[in-house]
């Protein structure tokens, strides 16, 4: 049998054929979404849909997605059977957000050719209910999540008394913590101090890892939030760290000899962490162990979705990227396994309320000096 959408393509009266063919297109991507569309006819019916694909890029091209753009680019190129490489526009604006703003206005259209690489920093923008977000990236589609480690170190003092601090025995004094911006990628780290009972106080202007690194060694803070880059080993930078400094936690993939924040909670308050707030804190977690997000709208039709994953697997295998991957130290998942881990980074409105509230109730007092205190 040979099904044509007419009706979605072209606009033409549907017919009950056309209609069951929807309903079996819909059907095939969603059981076989990286090889559904190969069917000779469904490919030439969906070929409009992905002819002029376009890269909305969340960063200028110095920065990680824009250093990536091109491999990406032009790797997508060969998956979707269009000349290398496909358009790429940049987006200069911080974190992202206005990249995923300008995607956001076109997915209303959503006809597969328009997808978004976007950093990390633009989920935890979202999330963190920031007034540039106009964007809502729960309705994205995931193609590529690239995630790498996170790890918080601190000075040993902490690990010694977070028990102590917990009884009420030790006087309480505030955490330094090296950040961008209280509500940047450093979230996971300021929030989920605050989880184990200490009071963070975010330290604004770190906004590299040798800066932050540099005022933890001098002093000038407490804990700093590391995350590899090129050339970097998490396990080197750990073991010549000044005398005194150790991990407290790690987030996203699994950093050897480094406690997972299950584990030291545990440790710090005797059960396993549970509330609207841990769950918040897992969602920016993985937000922010997501380096690289790529993704359509949601409402894209199946068989494009189908034929961007099926790219997007392809891609990934490309020698170029796959190295540029490793430099990073990006753990890559493609295709339909991409979507669990986008969704890792959404949480239940009520976590989602709850953390908002506890960013509005802290953010007077860090704009002050001050340090965070439960809420």
């Amino acid at each position: 049998m040979r099904y044509r959408l007419t009706s979605h393509v072209t606009g033409k009266k549907t017919t009950r054929r056309s209609f069951l063919s929807a309903v079996v297109a819909t059907n095939l991507a969603t059981i076989l979404p990286a090889y559904a569309w190969e069917d000779d006819e469904r490919s030439v019916t969906t070929s409009s849909l992905v002819d002029s694909p376009r890269l909305i890029v969340g960063g200028g091209p110095d920065s990680l997605p824009g250093q990536v753009a091109p491999l990406v680019a032009t790797a997508l190129a060969t998956g979707l059977n269009t000349p290398p490489p496909i358009a790429v526009h940049y987006d200069m604006g911080r974190d992202g957000v206005t990249a995923a703003n300008l995607f956001d206005n076109v997915s209303p259209e959503a006809d597969g050719g328009t997808a978004i690489l976007a950093p990390g920093a633009a989920l935890i923008a979202s999330l963190s209910g920031d007034a540039r977000v106009h964007f809502d990236f729960s309705r994205w589609a995931a193609l590529i999540v690239a995630r790498r480690p996170v790890v918080t170190l601190a000075r040993a003092e902490l690990h010694r008394t977070i028990r102590t601090r917990l009884s009420g025995l030790f006087h309480d004094r505030p955490v330094r913590v090296a950040v961008s911006h209280p509500t940047g990628v450093e979230l996971s780290s300021l929030l989920g101090l605050s989880l184990l009972g200490l009071h963070p106080l975010p330290v604004a202007g770190y906004a590299s890892k040798a800066e932050a690194m540099e005022a933890l060694k001098s002093g000038q803070v407490d804990a700093v939030q590391l995350t590899p880059g090129p050339g970097d080993d998490l396990a080197t930078d750990i073991a010549t760290a000044p005398e005194g400094i150790k991990p407290i936690f790690y987030s996203g993939p699994t950093v050897a000899n480094v406690p997972s924040f299950e584990a030291t909670y545990l440790m710090a308050r005797g059960h396993a962490p549970a509330g609207a707030l841990f769950e918040a804190w897992r969602a920016v977690s993985s937000a922010a162990a997501s380096a690289l997000v790529l993704a359509l709208p949601m409402l894209t039709p199946p068989l494009a979705i189908a034929r961007w994953r099926h790219a997007s697997q392809e891609a990934i295998l490309d020698s170029a990227l796959r190295s540029w991957n490793d430099t990073q130290h990006l753990t890559v998942v493609a295709g339909a396994d991409a979507a669990p881990l986008l969704n890792q980074c959404m949480p239940e409105l009520t976590s989602l309320l709850a953390l908002r509230r506890w960013i509005n109730n802290n953010q007077p007092r860090w704009r002050q000096g001050q340090e965070t205190r439960p809420t």
